[in-house]
């Protein structure tokens, strides 16, 4: 098994400082299949046939994989010594390198802070075993602008983890042709958003037009490779560039190769692809050692079924979908807005660094969400409406940069201020049950994950509208003041506080 030193703990990361810091501009993934023993095969069939019936007594189940040849591939390449790697504190045997690891008892997932001079990049390793019989070891790689010129020779060394996927009935091409790598659609798990289809003569290399091409996108987008007219009738050496979230596509003829502007939009989405499996990583990791610390299960939260039409739960699901959408959409040109009631209050707020949501967040229990829609009551004969819970949850959300300043805030010269003058319709139309915030320190802060970095979750708000509510919708929440980056991991229900 590798042998790692003294590495720091995953919440030794300055998640704060690497947010406002780091810009990732290329967003790279690699896998490779996981050699078990045939006693830790069976061990691993045992555990994914039985941990969903039986999750609390199966907790603590991981694969502890050796990646010590990966660092062994980059130190081969880089001329790094393998040893400083293996000890994580920092040294690379190169003086203007740095290389340091943070891994909770040296095991996965872990994360790697490495410089190249100036050049800023991020690593981070796990492993999975949802495949029974393929488990496999993924490297997830950030880089910075400073950090391109090097990505092409880390791509090379890397890319020796895996094996090559050749679609069925497809003939193999020439030797040393860098075609030697080809993807279909299905061929890897988690896809990304943007699919690059070539086509080619098997018999020939590539064009150094498309070889440019795949160098740029290899590793950062799903790469299908055709015999040309076989089964979309193109020439050879025409390429199709689509994004699967958007639905576009673009159509490259042989002599054209991609911009620089477009394979700048190219890499944000790689980013954006890369940040979520980081994520889902790290997300995953501080679920399980909060249900080891704490004695529960992820179904610990799970309620009897209600009944097939329940109406309220309906409109309120509905309802925190679009909560949801509002606070993690990042443009409208990515996906088009559900229009919901708040639709760009948070896209305002949290420009260019919208949240990310926990799970507990999306999946909270059906009780949290019931009583959470506008109260109606009686008064001078009219029905009025109280304010919607979860509104006022994303209202009190779009109010922290205004409750947690930044501690270099630039101030306007001007203060601006207004009245509102209306008929006396509008005194109709008050919110005659006034909704009360309140913003608190959790006392047993937790870990989440956020942007594919580990972050502190250490602040609650919960919301109540007063003289009608008993209790109040909470959620905890990770926040950043000078980046405005936030992370809401949850969604729950507490008693109005008192006073």
């Amino acid at each position: 098994m590798t042998n790692l030193k003294n590495t720091y703990g995953l919440k030794a990361i300055p998640s704060e400082k690497i947010l406002q810091e780091f810009q990732a501009v290329r967003g790279m993934r690699f896998r490779g299949p996981i050699t078990l023993t045939p006693e830790d095969e069976a061990i691993a069939r045992t555990a994914n046939a039985n941990r969903y019936y039986d999750a609390k007594s199966w907790l603590g189940t991981r694969l502890v994989p050796d990646i010590t040849p990966v660092f062994r591939l980059i130190a081969e390449q880089m001329g790094y010594d393998l040893p400083a790697l293996l000890e994580g504190k920092g040294e690379t045997g190169k003086p203007e390198d740095s290389w340091t690891v943070y891994a909770d008892e040296g095991k996965l997932p872990m994360l790697i802070r490495w410089t190249i001079g100036d050049a800023q990049l991020q690593l981070v390793i796990t492993a999975g075993s949802e495949r029974i019989q393929t488990p496999e070891l993924t490297v997830l790689l950030l880089a910075n602008r400073k950090a391109l010129p090097h990505l092409n020779r880390l791509g090379e060394a890397l890319r020796q983890i895996e094996v090559d996927i050749l679609p069925p009935k497809e003939r193999d091409v020439p030797d040393g042709n860098v075609l030697q790598r080809v993807l279909g659609l299905n061929d890897s798990g988690d896809s990304f958003s943007i699919i690059c289809t070539m086509h080619v003569d098997p018999t020939q290399p590539l064009s150094v037009i498309r070889a440019a091409d795949l160098a740029e996108l290899q590793n950062s987008a799903t790469i299908i490779i055709e015999e040309a007219g076989l089964r979309r009738g193109l020439l050879v050496g025409e390429m199709k560039i689509q994004n699967r979230k958007i639905r576009a596509s673009f159509h490259y003829d042989t002599s054209q190769g991609i911009s620089r502007e477009f394979l700048e939009f190219l890499r944000t989405w790689s980013v954006e692809d890369i940040q979520k499996d980081m994520e889902e990583a790290f997300a995953s990791h501080f679920a399980e050692q909060r249900h080891l610390k704490e004695g529960t299960t992820p179904d610990s939260l799970i309620h009897p079924d209600t009944p097939e039409i329940d109406v309220e739960l309906a409109e309120r699901k509905t309802r925190l979908m679009f909560t949801a959408q509002e606070l993690t959409e990042e443009t409208e040109a990515k996906i088009p807005r559900s229009r919901g009631r708040m639709a760009g209050l948070a896209l305002d707020t949290f420009r260019g660094h919208m949240a990310t949501l926990g799970k507990d967040f999306t999946r909270c229990p059906p009780s949290v969400l019931r009583g959470t829609g506008p109260g109606l009551k009686m008064k001078g004969g009219d029905v009025m409406a109280s304010m919607d819970l979860l509104d006022r949850l994303l209202l009190a959300l779009c109010c922290l940069p205004e409750k947690y300043r930044p501690r270099r805030e630039r101030k306007g010269s001007v203060k601006l201020t207004g009245v509102m003058e209306a008929p006396i319709i509008a005194e109709q139309y008050r919110d005659h049950s006034p909704t009360q915030t309140k913003f608190t320190e959790i006392t047993n802060p937790f870990h989440a994950s956020h942007r594919g970095l580990p972050v502190r979750v250490d602040r609650s708000v919960m919301v109540w509208r007063q003289d009608y509510d008993t209790e109040a919708l909470a959620a905890d929440f990770f926040y950043a003041p000078e980046t405005r980056d936030l992370h809401v991991a949850n969604l729950y229900r507490v008693k109005v506080p008192k006073g």
